[in-house]
């Protein structure tokens, strides 16, 4: 896989959706404040391209501590995504600062659990760098690590060599990050 290159979200690019599909391979999605509907998502999933793909990003309601509503709310934000089926991309989770390493292992053990249960999900975390090494001991990935397959928001004066996704926030910084 060749590094995939698109925006954060499709709306206000010109033309929607189906502009867009035309233009780049990959979309990341929001689903911070909320998830979206079953039937969007099977809209969206009948008019991507073949291979074309949606990450998301989320979710608000993730406390990062492992308790029954943490189950839930991660059992069904899991179980949406899967609903991509062969058009899913990556999850990136963003780990807030103050999440403490004793906490945040329980947790990890918490989504493995829920990951069993629902299925895989390729997860990038987006984390205090003081939570890397728990990260990297279980073998999950981290947004921009030195090599690694998930760039997120590049400013660079070029794109880098290699593969995954990189996403940006906009329009313009692909324009710059392309043209230089």
């Amino acid at each position: 896989m060749a590094l995939r290159v698109g925006l954060q979200g499709y709306r206000g690019f010109p033309g929607g959706f189906k502009a867009y599909r035309h233009a780049f391979p990959t979309v990341e999605l929001s689903w911070w404040h909320r998830l979206p509907d079953p039937r969007t998502l099977s809209r969206l999933r009948a008019l991507a391209p073949e291979g074309f793909l949606f990450s998301a990003m989320g979710h608000k309601h993730l406390t990062f501590r492992p308790t029954g509503e943490e189950r839930r709310v991660l059992r069904r934000f899991l179980r949406r995504f899967r609903l991509l089926g062969d058009r899913g991309g990556v999850v990136r989770l963003w780990v807030p600062e103050g999440v403490e390493r004793e906490a945040f292992a329980p947790w990890l053990s918490l989504l493995e659990a829920v990951q069993e249960e629902v299925g895989p999900v390729p997860l990038f975390f987006q984390a205090p760098p003081a939570l890397w090494p728990l990260l990297r001991e279980r073998g999950l990935a981290l947004v921009n690590e030195e090599g690694g397959p998930l760039l997120y928001l590049l400013d660079p004066p070029r794109l880098p060599e290699g593969e995954g996704f990189a996403y940006f926030s906009s329009s313009q910084a692909l324009a710059s990050a392309l043209h230089s």
